[in-house]
């Protein structure tokens, strides 16, 4: 885009070369801060990707031809904050190595790996904007404290410990002993993570950078490996999420056997109710990746689902049929609405639901992907059902993200703690934040997952 790659490697100093590329990216224009990684690597013509790698922090894979383009990898498994310095440091080496394939290994260095760094860390926390910051916190000591550096931390978008190491090496304004492996000491007994959850900081706001520039990758049709992680892992985690007892190959085996017996099914009998809960989950996904995809969406649909949850019950009439009562959610931070009420409180919800789906071509995907979030938790406070309503919410959701044409999710029993925080946060406070920071990270999680050659 800026032809800077030409002069990359003249530059002896990595801040310099970050001073002169955001001169050249931004021009006039004021440098709005988080700065986007992502936006720069689109921006210069570099394709990324989020994988999970086991031992590299990324890798640059240079382009082959003039008809080709060079393409990031970025570790899937590291925080957002060290995801943005990657792709920082992956920007350097598109400009000074653009003509071979590196390998960034997570935490061994070369003189190149160093130079990367500390381009990343320029561009990030540009040193002129990082002293504006410095002397908007700092004490009559001209020092600035912990709780302080957090902050300054959130507005760049970078991790609290390179925060503390920039300021307290580059500024000089980290008081007491800073020496690296004190340093350290000090950073692990501060705690950072639990600080910001108690200042109830978010990352809502960089995730959402990351999915607006990683919009095109996250793009999905069904396919028949998406259908098997579906029938497969997903069925077993939303079934240990409801807190049934059923292993991942007991619930493989139910599936093959339901796919093969349908109601003949040795699984299919009273006494296993589990066993008729997954099947009913099986039954939801096939309709949900049924093709060609449905290009109507309404609140409604979730009935269908709800019906199909139950569909090998001896009673199967019970399911797609809301409450008659009112009800008392045992550990929920809400009430759920009069049952009297359901279906106007359902109304409000679908005129959103339609708007937001027909206008999905024109707002953002973290846009429609947030409001996707807030018809979900909305529902589970109306309750609908007598019964399965956190599993039929949860596929609703995918249903509104599947023919929006983006991947689907499913949360792993491991993340469950987060999400009913995140669900709570949302029931008492109204605050979503926490709530799109958890279903971001499980979107892209459940994105590599599925981006695997079956």
């Amino acid at each position: 885009m800026l032809n800077f790659k030409s002069n990359a490697k003249n530059y002896r100093d990595a801040e310099s070369m970050a001073a002169a590329y955001l001169a050249a990216y931004f021009g006039d224009s004021k440098i709005e801060y988080p700065i986007s990684p992502f936006k720069m690597l689109k921006d210069e013509g570099v394709s990324f990707v989020i994988r999970n790698f086991n031992k590299l922090e990324g890798v640059y894979i240079p382009s082959q031809s003039e008809n080709d383009i060079a393409i990031v990898g970025i570790n899937s498994n590291r925080p957002i904050t060290r995801q943005r310095f990657t792709a920082a440091h992956e920007l350097c080496h598109h400009f000074r190595d653009a003509d071979k394939q590196v390998a960034c290994p997570i935490g061994q260095k070369n003189a190149s790996e160093y130079f990367a760094d500390a381009f990343a860390s320029g561009l990030l926390m540009p040193m002129s904007e990082l002293n504006v910051k410095v002397n908007e916190y700092k004490d009559a000591n001209g020092n600035v404290n912990f709780d302080d550096i957090l902050k300054i931390a959130d507005y760049f978008g970078v991790s609290f410990e390179s925060c503390v190491r920039r300021i307290a090496y580059k500024v000089h304004a980290v008081e007491g002993n800073i020496e690296s492996k004190e340093l350290t000491k000090r950073i692990r007994k501060y705690k950072p993570d639990i600080k910001r959850k108690e200042l109830e900081m978010s990352y809502e706001n960089l995730y959402s950078d990351l999915i607006d520039n990683y919009a095109e990758q996250l793009r999905f049709a069904p396919n028949e490996h998406a259908k098997y992680v579906f029938e497969n892992t997903y069925i077993y985690n939303d079934s240990r999420m409801e807190g049934l007892d059923v292993s991942i190959e007991e619930a493989s085996e139910i599936i093959t056997d339901l796919r093969n017996n349908l109601q003949n099914s040795r699984y299919c009998t009273e006494e296993n109710e589990a066993y008729l809960s997954v099947a009913g989950h099986y039954l939801m996904y096939q309709d949900i990746f049924t093709l060609p995809v449905k290009e109507s969406l309404n609140i409604y649909d979730s009935f269908k689902l709800n019906k199909d949850l139950f569909a090998y019950y001896p009673h199967p009439e019970f399911g797609g049929n809301p409450r008659q009562n009112n009800v008392v959610i045992s550990g929920a931070k809400f009430e759920a609405v009069d049952y009297h009420d359901i279906f106007s409180e359902l109304a409000k919800v679908d005129a959103d639901v339609r708007k937001f789906f027909e206008e999905k071509s024109y707002i953002k995907v973290s846009d429609y992907i947030k409001h996707v979030i807030r018809v979900h938790h909305r529902i589970t406070v109306i309750h609908p059902f007598p019964e399965g309503n956190g599993r039929t919410t949860r596929a609703f959701m995918n249903v509104q993200l599947v023919r929006a044409g983006l991947t689907p999710i499913y949360i792993k029993v491991e993340e469950k703690k987060n999400y009913i925080a995140a669900l709570e946060k949302a029931d008492v406070e109204k605050n979503y934040d926490d709530l799109y920071e958890c279903i971001f990270r499980v979107m892209l999680r459940s994105h590599v997952e599925l981006s695997i050659n079956p």
